[in-house]
């Protein structure tokens, strides 16, 4: 009986180890679930508000299409997803951590866009300088010669004199 109840702590004590954060083996973790959801998320608005009022596609058909692409960016079946997003939703306060998360990326995100300083090419109002002479080479001909075709590509080349 002593050894059953040694082996028992033990495992509960290996187990209290392994899992720090508190989230079981199978279940994907935050950073990972955060980014696979966010995805979700727009893949249920783009549905939302485009598929559904094309009438030539079909929105649920459109939207697990979606969903496949998303899973196999980031590596996870759709059976993984859905069973951390069961575990998250029970848990609510891992639920909220997380959609928090995603609510302050995605608002920093957008304000680093919105506000970020836009690139100004410099430019010139002056003229471009007139391209350089063809300075000729003893013993070479060049010659200008125009495709036949609808481009009216032209070619230069330098050919030897005979």
């Amino acid at each position: 009986m002593i050894k059953i109840s040694v082996f028992i702590i033990l495992i509960i004590f290996f187990e209290s180890c392994n899992n720090k954060d508190g989230i079981p083996s199978g279940i994907l973790k935050p950073d990972k679930m955060q980014a696979v959801f966010w995805d979700i998320m727009r893949a249920e608005t783009y549905t939302a508000q485009y598929i559904k009022k094309d009438s030539t596609k079909n929105p649920i058909i459109e939207n697990a299409t979606l969903q496949q692409q998303i899973f196999a960016t980031h590596h996870v079946t759709r059976l993984d997803f859905y069973e951390s997003y069961r575990f998250y939703n029970v848990h609510a306060q891992l639920m909220r951590v997380l959609l928090d998360s995603i609510t302050t990326i995605r608002e920093r995100e957008k304000y680093t866009i919105l506000y970020s300083k836009p690139v100004i090419k410099p430019f010139s109002l002056e003229p471009l300088p007139p391209e350089p002479p063809i300075i000729p080479i003893p013993g070479v001909k060049f010659v200008t010669k125009a495709e036949n075709d609808t481009t009216q590509k032209v070619t230069h080349k330098f050919v030897p004199l005979r």
